[in-house]
């Protein structure tokens, strides 16, 4: 049962997708027809329309349609909108340090007598 609707859900997502496939069968299999009955050039034969133009007519309106849908589904779209604060004001100061001054002192870098020994794992209490 899952998967049937799995398999219809499927099926609806991609009816818009096929409009135009859809338009394109329809006179693959209708082309005689379409060339005596519905084509606006038949009366013309030297064109060799063939119900072409009916053809390109039907994808015309169906990509028109498209547009038109995506076009009304942007407008209907919620803005997010996200929280920004614009009044923000970042202080600086300067301050010029003495650079005489000895901040890393050489006694504090010199190497200490627990780093010659080997690693091991510290003892737990």
């Amino acid at each position: 049962m899952k998967r049937i609707i799995a398999i219809l859900l499927l099926i609806a997502i991609q009816l818009p997708l096929m409009s135009q496939w859809a338009s394109v069968a329809y006179y693959q299999v209708n082309r005689n027809y379409i060339a005596k009955n519905l084509c606006e050039n038949r009366d013309k034969p030297k064109l060799n329309c063939n119900g072409q133009c009916y053809l390109a007519k039907k994808l015309k309106a169906a990509e028109d349609k498209e547009q038109k849908t995506n076009s009304e589904r942007l407008e209907k779209m919620p803005q997010i909108q996200l929280a920004c604060q614009t009044n923000t004001r970042l202080a600086f100061s300067f301050s010029f340090s003495d650079f005489s001054e000895d901040h890393f002192p050489a006694a504090s870098m010199a190497a200490q007598s627990t780093l010659l020994l080997p690693f091991h794992p510290p003892r737990w209490s």
